[in-house]
C-alpha cells in the first residue's frame, strides 16, 4: 500500500481480550484515526468512542508500514487504566504506550494490540499487568 493511499481518515474498533473482567472482556470500541504517512513512516491522531469523554485532545499515534505489516504505538494525552472499580485516571502520569500490529487484509488492516503496565501496590513491589486484544481498520472514503 502507498503513502498516499494509507495518509487520510480511517475508521474501526479494538476488542478487549479474555483476560479482562467482565463487563470490559470482548467490549468493542470504536474509533476514528486521521494518518499521514511519509516513506513508510506513520504519524496520526486518534479517538475513540470510550476515551472522547475523558480527554481534551486525541491520543497520538506513530509506527511504520512495511510491506503488508503496520506496527503503530498510541499514547493518551495522559495515564488511564482499566480497574475493577472502573477506569482510573491520573493525569500527572504520562500515557502507558498500547502497542499495535497488523497485516493489510482486503483494503484495510487487522491484528493485536497490547498495553504493559507496570505499578508499584502498597508494599512497595513492582508489579506488572498485560492486557491484549484485537483491532480491524478501514479507510474512510471522504
Amino acid at each position: 500500500m502507498k503513502d498516499q493511499q494509507l495518509s487520510g481518515t480511517w475508521t474501526g474498533a479494538y476488542t478487549y481480550g479474555n483476560e479482562y473482567d467482565e463487563p470490559l472482556k470482548g467490549k468493542k470500541v470504536t474509533f476514528e484515526m486521521e494518518l499521514t504517512v511519509v516513506n513508510g513512516i506513520i504519524k496520526g491522531i486518534c479517538t475513540d468512542s470510550e476515551s472522547v469523554t475523558q480527554f481534551q485532545e486525541p491520543a497520538t499515534i506513530e509506527g511504520s508500514l512495511t510491506d503488508n505489516t503496520i506496527k503503530f504505538v498510541k499514547r493518551y494525552p495522559h495515564y488511564w487504566q482499566h480497574e475493577k472499580s472502573g477506569p482510573r485516571f491520573l493525569p500527572k502520569l504520562p500515557s502507558q504506550e498500547i502497542s499495535y500490529s497488523g497485516q493489510l487484509v482486503s483494503n484495510g488492516f487487522e491484528g493485536n494490540w497490547e498495553i504493559i503496565t507496570v505499578l508499584e501496590d502498597a508494599h512497595g513491589k513492582m508489579v506488572t499487568y498485560k492486557g491484549v486484544g484485537e483491532w480491524v481498520m478501514g479507510k474512510l472514503n471522504k
